[in-house]
């Protein structure tokens, strides 16, 4: 028998790809025409955003490959492994359906309205023209001359008349926290760490020569949907009582679904979260709005590079009260995966940065 084989001859057959890796590979071609059809009809429909939004925020993970190539080099880092396999199907999975595999209540969001308590567990995905959720836009009527009382645990004074604030400061959604550290994403009494996120901004602002204002009014407690037609008279107020600002600025932090990462950047060695930069586009005057906010992005890349995420996020159906001034502009400082004192940093460096911006 071995004899035979020896000098057999029959021809060895060589194949470049096997039979059996034919529906693999038929397989991986149908998910990639998928994925570039998606891709297309979302640019088409506009709501591209998310997906470049989401994707500038993460990082490839290239130790995976390392991992999932080296045969038993793995074993030690199998929980590492399999948490980045569960946040690409995660991700993937959010970015191609809008359904977020961590909270089943997103798999039936096409068959019921949202609950009285608002969106604030939808995420900016499933509102694409309207990120921050505003809502049925309110008229504006007659604006009282100061804004509403403080909370009482604030012992700060009602704010007073000033004609040389070049900043204001106020939260649409005062209950928003940083989940980062353990704590809650959002504070039930409206005190949310967000607040203090602003008081470090106002106090870094004020260290570097800039008067800065801060409304502590509650928006978001009593009912989320209308914090924006609350906001919207408060945002006023301010503009109203100090006719000499430059900027008005609501402090927000960023929602986003599990398996996304955090946004962070290195600054003097210390690890802050990023800055982005919401536009509404529903009033007259949105693009003096968007040509401040480029500024400010160029500005703050030639100074402390990559505080901001370099693309702006556009709202088309909705106006954030930046119909009230040129220079009335969203920020979003982190989102709830970043931590408190990482938002921290960023209001401290913020501070430093718009400063020396309005100097100039």
């Amino acid at each position: 028998m071995l004899k035979e084989n020896m000098f057999s001859t029959k021809k060895w057959r060589w194949s470049f790809w096997p039979s059996a890796r034919w529906a693999r590979g038929f397989l991986l071609i149908l998910l990639t025409l998928l994925f570039l059809g998606l891709f297309v009809y979302a640019l088409e429909e506009g709501t591209s955003r998310q997906l470049v939004r989401v994707m500038a925020q993460q990082s490839f993970p290239f130790e995976a490959l390392i991992l999932e190539g080296i045969p038993g080099y793995s074993q030690p880092e199998r929980e590492h492994l399999n948490q980045i396999r569960t946040q690409g199907v995660s991700l993937g999975t959010f970015l191609l359906t809008g359904v977020n595999i961590a909270d089943a209540r997103t798999y039936f969001f096409s068959y019921f309205t949202p609950p009285p308590g608002g969106p604030a567990w939808i995420g900016w995905a499933y509102n694409p023209g309207d990120p921050e959720y505003e809502g049925e836009i309110p008229e504006l009527e007659e604006i009282p001359l100061t804004p509403s009382p403080v909370p009482p645990e604030h012992e700060e004074p009602a704010l007073p008349l000033d004609d040389e604030v070049l900043v204001g400061i106020y939260h649409t959604h005062n209950s928003e926290s940083y989940a980062g550290d353990g704590g809650g994403e959002r504070d039930d009494k409206g005190d949310g760490e967000i607040v203090r996120v602003g008081e470090t901004l106002k106090e870094s602002l004020e260290k570097h020569g800039i008067r800065t204002v801060q409304a502590l009014d509650i928006h978001d407690v009593e009912d989320f949907n209308k914090a924006y037609s609350k906001s919207l008279y408060t945002a006023a107020a301010l503009v109203k009582n100090y006719p000499s600002m430059k900027l008005l600025l609501d402090l927000h932090r960023d929602g986003l679904p599990p398996g996304v990462n955090k946004g962070t950047v290195m600054i003097q060695g210390k690890e802050v979260a990023r800055v982005m930069i919401v536009i509404g586009q529903k009033n007259s005057h949105w693009e003096t709005n968007e040509a401040i906010a480029e500024e400010l992005i160029a500005f703050a890349e030639e100074n402390y590079p990559g505080l901001f995420i370099p693309r702006i996020t556009y709202a088309s159906d909705a106006r954030y009260n930046q119909h009230l001034l040129d220079g009335a502009i969203l920020f979003e400082i982190g989102s709830q995966l970043n931590t408190f004192a990482e938002a921290q940093g960023t209001a401290e460096v913020l501070g430093s940065l718009l400063a020396d911006w309005l100097k100039e």
